[in-house]
């Protein structure tokens, strides 16, 4: 009998990792073992299947004091390194997302080499490639580009996502530069970057939660504050996830064709503006009813203004450290942005293919939406529930 293998997922107890393990449990024979190491022990959110070991190592992985960390690269046959600080605060924190994305990203490479680690899957992210068009428009037009033709902003004012974006493009540098080092073995470390888009799915809470608050405050209407909008490619986080497991794979029996390079990670689910995506998600169940507004704000109109606040918030910053959710025009930007990536790469070279057909994406989808609105629905105040008539 061929040797189980044993992976490590960084970040597994989030939403992308509870896809990723998900997978390994149901459909990688390959796999014996699962670690996990998060700052939350790893727990199964999705309820998901799986007889296979998982070993949950509770830790930051930026702690060089955390010797159960450190042990856990021990005999590993692969690391997904999911981890990540996904935070779009308006001013950035900077220095956290630095510590973070990029310095624990390093860590994680030297202890592949340490460790003799021969594989390592990076998730990068999408977001990287928004840039202005044309150097000066408020917004990005990415159509059915393959990755090396996909731009990356040469500094860091032109990432139109500030702080996150940029940081999980140096983290990717990191990670491909680091492919056909030496490992303590002798070996030679194999190492890829997939690129997924904005992810929905269920454990998702922050892409369509987010905007269901915003609709709940409109009675259901998602307000359209960048005109007509643009044409966002979202990816189903399963999908995203089965490319991770391809890229374990193709590092293993394609490496000399596909290491050091990074793969966008796409399927089926249908280009549009975000607003009716969501309308498409409302429709899926019974409770959950959203719709586009029948009003379209200009985005000149909402730039304007968002810039303004921008300009306030960075001023009192330093008098009253306040900060926003997100950064205003950066928003702004993605809604009015038409963003498609052509998956070609993964396709030809990971072998890879969706397995979750768009239907049932999003029926998984609603059923995980629709509990989420119902708890968020119960943590509101009693005014606020009598006002929306729930």
């Amino acid at each position: 009998m061929d040797r189980k293998e044993t992976v490590l997922v960084t970040g597994g107890s989030g939403f992308y990792g509870q896809h990723l393990i998900r997978l390994l449990q149901e459909r990688d024979p390959k796999v014996g073992e699962i670690r996990v190491v998060d700052l939350n022990p790893y727990q199964n959110r999705i309820g998901h299947l799986g007889s296979k070991k998982v070993v949950s190592i509770v830790g930051d992985i930026c702690d060089p004091k955390a010797a159960a960390i450190e042990r856990a690269f021990e005999g590993v046959d692969c690391v997904f390194h999911l981890a990540a600080y996904v935070n779009f605060d308006f001013p950035p924190h900077y220095g956290e997302l630095q510590r973070v994305n990029v310095d624990g990203t390093a860590r994680i490479v030297e202890l592949c080499r340490r460790y003799s680690v021969p594989r390592l899957v990076f998730a990068s992210d999408c977001l990287i490639h928004m840039t202005p068009y044309l150097g000066k428009a408020n917004f990005t037009i990415v159509c059915n580009q393959t990755e090396p033709k996909t731009k990356v902003p040469a500094k860091e004012s032109d990432f139109q996502v500030p702080g996150y974006a940029s940081s999980k493009w140096r983290a990717e540098c990191l990670v491909l530069a680091a492919n056909d080092t030496e490992l303590a073995n002798g070996g030679k470390l194999k190492t890829i970057a997939i690129r997924p888009p904005v992810m929905f799915g269920e454990c998702d809470e922050r892409f369509i939660p987010t905007i269901v608050k915003v609709a709940v405050k409109f009675n259901g209407a998602i307000p359209k504050i960048a005109g007509p909008g643009g044409k966002q490619q979202i990816v189903y986080a399963g999908n995203a996830a089965w490319c991770l497991v391809c890229a374990k794979e193709g590092l293993a029996n394609n490496a000399e064709k596909i290491a050091g390079y990074a793969v966008f990670a796409t399927d089926e689910s249908g280009i549009e503006d975000t607003t009716r995506f969501c309308q498409r998600i409302s429709r899926a169940n019974e409770t959950l009813k959203m719709r586009p507004s029948s009003y379209q704000i200009p985005l000149f109109i909402t730039f304007f203004l968002a810039f303004l606040l921008e300009l306030l918030v960075k001023a009192l910053h330093p008098f009253t450290n306040i900060r926003l959710r997100y950064p205003p025009c950066a928003l702004l930007s993605y809604m009015a942005s038409i963003l498609l990536f052509n998956r070609i790469r993964a396709s030809i070279y990971l072998d890879y293919d969706p397995i979750y057909s768009e239907e049932k994406a999003v029926s998984n989808s609603a059923l995980w939406y629709e509990r989420w609105y119902q708890n968020y629905l119960r943590s509101l105040p009693d005014r606020d529930l009598k006002r929306k008539g729930n």
